[in-house]
């Protein structure tokens, strides 16, 4: 299932010119190439100083003789030293307009916030950024470090946690540590929030520093997939997105007059990519409008010494007064009514129907239990649950922790390792009355649903699919919910296999198998009963040796966990027992009668070695 996301900014280019403006091209290739010493992400008091001691310098370099006048080799020396001066103070001047540029990134991610709807990664950003600047203002004003260290303290720990809550597992909680690690997250952040968080605030230097590579992480993390490559860009294209951006009447006149040094055909073409690839309504508009406009400025050029665009005299066209007397408050006024849009959908990753897999007796049997937990309600069914040595404490756990209201057992045959566990788990969990649903040979089984009977976990669609084979009480569930499809097939299906006919016939199987379970979505996940999957591929592979089998094969080698990964249209390609239609499994059979097909199959498997 698939939601719209609405989003603060009016476009994506606006998020990306926030990008921009905290980050911006020359301060990421330094960042990629030595981290720290990315002026642009640098913290501290340094960038300040370093403007008053460049001006001072430039001040004196202006007193300097002119060439020719009295120039000893006492003036040359001042003289380099003054030039020197003079390249820093024109770095300083690029870095105050740069956090000109990061104040304005803050003001609008701080108008974005309150509109609601700004992702943690932005967020984060524009927090760490201010305390950046607040320290820079500090340190200009000879202020206390103490507020400065709060402000860095409160950022950096306001990102990390809300980062590592965002990946939490509704069920079985994690350690910060874990999270950090799975996602990539440095320890060291973890440790320094819970410094500053829990202990004293750290040392602003230290602070300074995880401020810096703070906003590097979060740009390799969340910025740069935002799009538009830093690298090998096209100038014409770079442009026309600025042109793009532009909020002003004015701004993009000038951008349009720099546009002119590019052939109209090739201009277009760009314009007309852009067009087609980037999202929003007045992304197009604003195309469209760009194409015709460059188009009536090239021909009006050869009549017209001083062309007009739209009407209006260039004169007028570079003025505009009411703009130019806004404060520098990194607001931008804008025309029109607010229409947020989103920029694509997003794919929820928060499961309604969430499956955790328990393992039992590994090593043995390998048997699995299943606990499937409706989010929304907290509604849960416990399958199979046959050694509650292993399965009572996670359900008291997810019981007392109120993550679940576990409303059945459900069993799929009578076996004791599948169904044994039933009355000792009752006892373990206090609950004599909780509904077991099974075969009618199941242990103290009180309610078996018929064949094609649905009820329901929450807002869990469950219907029982009768597979007698294996035993004659066989029964798989299939669950539904809006967000995916899941079958838990016991030991009828496996992955790559099937259970052996203990109380059934080859027809009985090939019932089950092809004609109910595979009457199922194709897209529906398999949980078989037992973790067999290795040595089942080693037999199809001897059969057959397809890609999908050989794919397989490989997936077993290197993974320990097979259930849940695969679909039942998977297991249509790789299980040769739901391939007896298969001219292939004909022939090597001999036989063309599909339930001859898998008896004959089934005698292989039983004498594979």
């Amino acid at each position: 299932m698939v939601q719209y996301v609405f989003t603060p900014w009016r476009d994506r280019q606006e998020l990306l010119l926030v990008r921009d403006q905290f980050y911006g091209s020359e301060a990421l290739t330094r960042a990629a190439a030595g981290g720290a010493s990315s002026r642009r992400i640098q913290g501290g008091r340094a960038s300040g100083r370093r403007v008053e001691e460049a001006a001072g310098r430039d001040a004196y370099a202006e007193q300097r003789p002119e060439e020719g006048e009295g120039l000893d080799q006492g003036d040359a020396g001042r003289r380099t030293t003054a030039s020197a001066a003079a390249n820093d103070y024109q770095t300083s001047s690029r870095e105050q307009g740069d956090r000109d540029e990061q104040h304005k990134a803050v003001g609008r991610v701080s108008m974005w916030m309150q509109r609601g709807n700004c992702p943690h990664m932005v967020e984060s950003t524009a927090l760490l950024m201010a305390a950046v600047l607040s320290d820079e203002a500090a340190g200009n004003a000879g202020a206390s470090t103490y507020a400065v260290r709060a402000a860095y303290a409160a950022a950096f720990s306001r990102f990390v946690t809300g980062l590592l809550d965002g990946h939490q597992d509704k069920l079985r909680k994690q350690s910060m540590y874990s999270i950090a690690k799975n996602i990539g997250l440095p320890a060291t952040f973890v440790e320094l929030r819970h410094q500053a968080t829990h202990e004293q605030l750290p040392s602003l230097a230290k602070l300074r520093s995880a401020a810096r590579k703070a906003l590097v992480w979060i740009w390799d993390y969340y910025w740069k997939h935002l799009g538009e490559a830093e690298k090998a860009k096209d100038p014409c294209r770079e442009l026309v997105l600025s042109y793009l951006r532009e909020d002003d009447e004015a701004s993009r006149l000038k951008t349009m007059r720099r546009l002119r040094q590019w052939d109209l055909e090739y201009l277009q073409k760009t314009i007309a990519e852009l067009q087609r690839t980037l999202p929003g309504n007045q992304v197009f508009l604003k195309c469209l409008k760009l194409s015709k406009d460059m188009a009536a400025m090239t021909a009006e050029e050869a009549n017209d010494p001083d062309p007009k665009v739209g009407g209006m005299p260039e004169q007028e066209q570079e003025q505009d007064p009411d703009r130019s007397s806004e404060p520098n408050t990194g607001w931008s006024r804008y025309s029109g009514t607010w229409r947020p849009k989103p920029i694509g959908v997003l794919i929820n990753n928060s499961r309604k129907m969430h499956i955790q897999s328990i393992p039992m007796w590994v090593g043995s049997s390998n048997n699995y239990a299943y606990l499937v937990v409706d989010d929304k309600s907290k509604d849960a069914v416990i399958i199979d649950p046959a050694n509650p040595p292993e399965v009572t404490p996670i359900l008291k756990d997810a019981i007392s922790s109120g993550k679940i209201n576990l409303t059945a057992i459900a069993n799929t045959h009578h076996h004791w390792d599948h169904a044994g566990g039933n009355k000792k788990l009752l006892a373990d969990l206090g609950n004599e009355k909780l509904t077991i649903i099974g075969g009618k040979d199941c242990e103290g089984v009180t309610k078996t649903p018929q064949h094609g009977e649905t009820f329901q976990i929450g807002d869990i669609s469950v219907r029982a699919v009768h597979t007698p084979c294996h035993t004659q009480d066989s029964i798989c569930y299939y669950m539904e919910d809006s967000t995916g499809k899941a079958v838990f097939t016991g030991d009828t299906l496996f992955v790559s296999g099937c259970g052996k006919f203990f109380e059934g016939s080859a027809a009985e199987m090939h019932e089950a198998l092809n004609n109910r379970l595979g009457a199922l979505p194709e897209d529906t996940l398999v949980y078989p009963g037992h973790e067999y999957t290795k040595s089942n591929v080693r037999f199809t592979i001897s059969v057959s040796q397809t890609e999908p089998i050989k794919k397989l094969q490989e997936f077993a080698e290197n993974n320990q966990v097979t259930t849940g990964k695969f679909t039942i249209g998977d297991e249509k390609k790789h299980n040769v027992f739901m391939r007896v239609n298969d001219p292939e499994i004909q022939k090597i059979t001999g036989e063309t009668d599909p339930v001859s097909i898998m008896g004959k199959l089934r005698e292989m498997k039983n004498n594979f070695k």
